[in-house]
C-alpha cells in the first residue's frame, strides 16, 4: 500500500534516508537528543511554574516570624566539627540553627576556645543575620554584636548584655541601604508607615487625655513638678504621673534644669488636647 504524498511524509523519507547514510545518522542522533533536551526543558517549565509545597522547617520558620536584626535566645545543642568548620548546633524555639566560628567573632575560634565559651544547654543571644524562607535558611551572628573582635571569647555575657542595642544599629543600617538601593520601596511604603504614625499619635493623645482627665488638675492649682525635658524658650514640667506642663522662659529669668524640682501654678488647660501651661511661684 502506499501513502499519499504529503509534506509530512516527505519530510519522514528524507529523515529516514538520510539515517541510512554515515552523515544522516549523525543528523538523526543530533535531532532524537534535541528532542530530548526540549522535552526535558519543558518538563522542568512545568515544575518552576507549579507551586512548590513549602517544607515543614519553612513554616517552623515563617512561624518565628524573625526579621533582619532581631536578637533571639537560642539554647546550644552540641558544639560540632566538620572538614569545612568548627560550630554550634543551636534550638531557637523548636528550630535548629547552625552558628559556625566565622560568625561567632572577629577573632579565629579554635575547638578548644569552642568547648571554653559554651557548654550544651546554656542559653546564648544571637542576631537575625538573614532569613530565606525559601531556602529554609536561618543565618545567625554574634559577631557582629561585639563591640571589639574577641569579646565573646574574653565575655560573652557583656556581648549578651548589648545585644538589643547592637540589634536596633544593625536594623537601622539595614534600613538606611535599602532605602539608598532602593528608594521607590521606601515611596511604596511611605502611606502605609505614614498611617502607622498617625495611629501611634492619636494612641499617645488618647492616654496623655486620659491621665489628665483622671488627675482633676484645674487652673489656679498649685502644684510640686519636675523638669522633664528643656527647649530654649522654656521646659516641660512633669506634674502628675502621665501629665506635663509647659512653663515657658520669661526675659531674663534663671532657666531651669533637668530634674529640677520646682513649685509650680496651673495657669490654664486645654480639655480637648490637655494642654497645660504652668507659672513658676518664687521660691
Amino acid at each position: 500500500m502506499r501513502l499519499a504524498s504529503t509534506p509530512l511524509v516527505s519530510w519522514a523519507a528524507s529523515l529516514h534516508r538520510l539515517a541510512q547514510t554515515s552523515c544522516g545518522g549523525k543528523l538523526w542522533a543530533d535531532h532524537r537528543a534535541l528532542s530530548q533536551l526540549n522535552s526535558i526543558k519543558a518538563e522542568y517549565a512545568t515544575e518552576a511554574l507549579s507551586p512548590k509545597q513549602p517544607s515543614p522547617r519553612s513554616l517552623a520558620l515563617q512561624a518565628l516570624d524573625l526579621k533582619m536584626g532581631d536578637i533571639v535566645q537560642a539554647t546550644v545543642k552540641e558544639v560540632y566539627v566538620s572538614p569545612r568548620a568548627i560550630g554550634l548546633h543551636l534550638d531557637v524555639r523548636g528550630v535548629r540553627a547552625n552558628l559556625t566560628t566565622s560568625n561567632i567573632s572577629h577573632a579565629p575560634l579554635n575547638l578548644e576556645d569552642m568547648n571554653k565559651i559554651f557548654k550544651t544547654g546554656d542559653t546564648i543571644k544571637a542576631l537575625v543575620q538573614r532569613v530565606a524562607l525559601a531556602r529554609s535558611q536561618l543565618t545567625l551572628s554574634t559577631k557582629r554584636l561585639e563591640s571589639t573582635p574577641g569579646d565573646m571569647l574574653r565575655d560573652p555575657q557583656m556581648v549578651y548584655a548589648g545585644a538589643e542595642e547592637k540589634g536596633a544599629a544593625f536594623r537601622l543600617q539595614g534600613a538606611q541601604e535599602r532605602a539608598l538601593r532602593f528608594p521607590q520601596m521606601v515611596y511604596a511604603g511611605a502611606e502605609e508607615k505614614g498611617a502607622a504614625f498617625r495611629l501611634q499619635g492619636a494612641q499617645e493623645r488618647a492616654l496623655r487625655l486620659q491621665g489628665f482627665k483622671a488627675s482633676g488638675i484645674k487652673a489656679g492649682d498649685v502644684l510640686q513638678g519636675t523638669v522633664k525635658c528643656c527647649f530654649q524658650k522654656g521646659v516641660y514640667v512633669t506634674v502628675c504621673p502621665g501629665v506635663d506642663g509647659f512653663l515657658s522662659h520669661p526675659s531674663g529669668s534663671t532657666q531651669c534644669k533637668l530634674g529640677d524640682t520646682i513649685q509650680v501654678k496651673v495657669e490654664s488647660c486645654d480639655m480637648v488636647t490637655a494642654n497645660v501651661r504652668l507659672t513658676k511661684l518664687d521660691a
